[in-house]
């Protein structure tokens, strides 16, 4: 009888056991949820970042006669940086070979037509289908 009475009280203490187990295991994985569920909630760190740039600024920034190449070295830092973007490049039918980009910045669009050495215009607009159209025209 005492071998059954441990048999039994074994038994009911091993069950004890792995439904503690089983809830430290639950507790575990639902506070690791919440841990990643935490970690898609907080803000990014935009530390280094730098705002946007308004069309002013860039206006002042790039001029007609700017060397295509500081232009492009330029341009491509500041979408680097998420301060601009490159929204469309629109190919001029003209005698020479240019191209304008619409640039999208905090406050409006730019767009900049330059041939195969300068900036040729730097001109603002409200919206893409109107620099589009703008330069499709020229």
């Amino acid at each position: 009888m005492r071998k059954l009475v441990y048999a039994f009280s074994a038994a009911i203490l091993l069950t004890a056991c792995g439904a503690d187990e089983e809830a430290n295991n639950t507790s575990e994985e639902a506070s690791m949820e919440d841990h990643n569920s935490e970690d898609h909630n907080k803000p990014t760190n935009t530390e280094g970042e730098e705002k946007p740039l308004s069309v002013a600024e860039l206006d002042d920034r790039i001029d007609e006669g700017m060397n295509i190449d500081t232009y492009s070295a330029e341009v491509q830092s500041w979408a680097e940086k998420g301060q601009l973007e490159m929204e469309e490049t629109v190919m001029i039918e003209e005698e020479e070979p240019s191209s304008a980009d619409i640039l999208q910045l905090a406050d409006g669009f730019l767009g900049v037509a330059y041939d195969e050495k300068e900036v040729t215009e730097v001109k603002m607009f409200q919206s893409v289908e109107n620099a589009k159209e703008y330069f499709e025209s020229l």
